[in-house]
């Protein structure tokens, strides 16, 4: 129970904004939300109706920022806006809870991050799928060994969305959506799967614009070669009418699939394959270790309170969230120069900037129908 409720402004009214919201309404002990912001007064009308108490609009994110009263800002304006704003809440001394993608460019993130230590505020990113309960229990899996070594992962995240989805005005284009299938739909998958198996030494990639009218790319593949030596394949779309979320991560005799499945083998005389019952609960147990979740964005609501309440990192800070912003980075970068992309990419690389990343990308693979 916090001594004085902590004030909470959600800075954006977009559909994202009403899961913040939840979120924070879990939690009504601990905080209240005083305001709403957004260039549409329409939207920050509704949005503030959907509070259901007396909550005071903005249409300039600034005024909100001097108040004193507000100790926390939700994020939940395009990608393009993030790196400005998130800067200057940190600026004047705002705890910040990101929506994704953190930002544009391996550059913003870092100024990003540079700004949370400089001004001593906590920076969390919003990738809700790390508290939930599956995923956990798979982390806690591959934690513990069971399943070296990896001898196949492969990351599916197909999606559908149709012509008007693209209508919205900052979707569709790289300075403003910055990106397309593979950072604003695999992204959440991505993330979790860079966590489960580690760190990424090289990508290479394919990407086009298959079936919309739009600059970025609608479909990407992608094989990552990470640092244990294993091989993943990750694939990402919004064209595919057969809607495909989870992934398979394989070691010689045992494996786990999400939505969470448990998969042990034997093999017989012959070689083929026996499922072997006794490691399928070896697998159970193990994951079963874990109990509980946070549905939806109460997980980083609430480690976002324990961070500030602990002064500790929150789960998943900025160095975190810039994890999978460098390898979105690479599959970009490789599958317009048409070559494998080694990690880290560095500062003095045309890429890191996103003024580079977008001038390049743009004149490269991704073509228009």
């Amino acid at each position: 129970m916090w001594e004085n409720k902590l004030g909470v402004a959600i800075i954006g009214s977009g559909g994202i904004s009403y899961a913040h919201v939840e979120a924070y309404q879990q939690f009504g002990n601990q905080c209240s939300i005083k305001a709403v912001c957004d260039v549409s007064e329409e939207r920050a009308v509704r949005l503030a109706s959907y509070i259901g108490k007396e909550v005071e609009i903005y249409k300039n994110c600034k005024a909100i920022l001097s108040r004193n009263d507000i100790d926390i800002v939700s994020i939940c304006t395009p990608p393009f806006t993030h790196k400005e704003v998130v800067v200057e809440a940190l600026k004047h001394g705002k705890h910040v809870l990101c929506e994704k993608p953190l930002a544009a460019s391996l550059q913003e993130c870092d100024e990003m991050i540079a700004a949370s230590k400089k001004y001593n505020r906590k920076l969390s990113i919003a990738f809700q799928n790390r508290y939930k309960k599956d995923f956990l229990q798979v982390k806690h899996v591959m934690e513990s060994g069971m399943l070296n070594p990896i001898t196949f992962s492969q990351l599916n995240a197909l999606y559908w969305r149709g012509d008007s989805y693209y209508e919205v005005d900052w979707r569709g284009k790289w300075e403003t959506e910055c990106g397309g299938a593979t950072i604003n739909l695999e992204i959440h998958l991505l993330d979790i799967f860079i966590w489960l198996l580690g760190k990424v030494d090289s990508v290479y990639a394919e990407m086009e614009t298959i079936s919309h009218d739009i600059d970025v790319e609608d479909l990407s593949m992608a094989m990552l070669k990470f640092a244990d030596g294993s091989i993943g394949q990750v694939n990402g779309t919004s064209s595919s009418v057969i809607n495909t979320m989870g992934f398979n991560i394989s070691g010689r005799n045992k494996g786990i699939s999400i939505p969470i499945m448990f998969h042990a083998l034997k093999e017989n005389e012959g070689g083929f394959p026996l499922e072997d019952k006794d490691g399928l609960k070896q697998l159970e147990k193990k994951a079963n270790e874990v109990q509980g979740e946070y549905p939806g964005h109460t997980g980083p609501v609430n480690d976002l309170f324990q961070a500030i309440k602990d002064d500790r990192e929150p789960f998943v800070n900025g160095e975190e969230a810039r994890r999978v912003i460098e390898v979105i980075t690479a599959i970009y970068k490789s599958a317009t120069i048409g070559e494998r992309v080694s990690l880290p990419i560095t500062s003095n690389d045309p890429w890191y900037t996103t003024k580079g990343l977008h001038h390049f990308v743009k004149k490269g693979r991704v073509r228009k129908v």
